[in-house]
C-alpha cells in the first residue's frame, strides 16, 4: 500500500510538472545570487538571476509569510547588472570597515565565489553590482511578470 502510494506520487510530480507545457523549459545557468538582510527594516531579499535575464525574487516576512516572483529584467538593468558583474574581482582585500550600525549586509555569490559585505563599507569594485542589485530588489529593471505568489503565515 505504502509502496503503491509512493509510486503514484512520484509518477504525480513527473507528470505535473509539465502538464500543458510539452516538456519543461530548458533553464538558463545562473548570472549571479544576491541577498540583502537585516537593515533598519529588518528584512531579508534574495534575487538569483540567470544569464536570459529570467530573475527569481524572495521576499520573507519572518513568521508571516513571504513574497515570491518571478520576472524578467529589462535589457538596460541585465546590461547595467552585467557591467557592475565585470568589475567583480576575484578576491578582495579587507579593508577593516565594519559598515554602518544596523545597517543590512549585502550577499553575493558569483562564480562560486561568495562575497559577505557591510552597507557602509561596501569594497569600492563591488558599489556598482551592489548599487544596482539592490535597486532589482526595490523593484527596477524588472519586466515581464511571469508570477507573483504570496505565502500565508504558517
Amino acid at each position: 500500500m505504502v509502496s503503491a502510494l509512493f509510486g503514484a506520487l512520484v509518477g504525480l510530480a513527473a507528470c505535473g510538472s509539465t502538464a500543458g507545457h510539452g516538456g519543461a523549459a530548458p533553464r538558463a545557468p545562473q548570472l549571479v545570487f544576491f541577498q540583502r538582510n537585516g537593515g533598519l527594516a529588518a528584512t531579508l531579499d534574495a534575487v538569483t538571476i540567470r544569464t536570459d535575464g529570467a530573475a527569481h525574487y524572495e521576499k520573507r516576512y519572518g513568521g508571516a509569510g513571504g513574497r515570491f516572483d518571478d520576472f524578467r529584467l529589462s535589457a538596460p538593468m541585465l546590461t547595467r547588472v552585467r557591467a557592475g558583474l565585470a568589475r567583480v574581482p576575484a578576491r578582495l582585500r579587507d579593508a577593516g570597515h565594519r559598515g554602518m550600525t544596523g545597517g543590512a549586509t549585502y550577499i553575493l555569490r558569483y562564480r562560486g565565489r561568495s562575497y559577505a559585505v557591510r552597507e557602509g563599507a561596501v569594497p569600492r569594485p563591488l558599489r556598482p553590482v551592489v548599487a544596482a542589485l539592490d535597486d532589482v530588489l526595490d523593484g527596477s529593471g524588472r519586466s515581464g511578470r511571469v508570477r507573483s505568489i504570496r505565502q500565508a503565515p504558517a
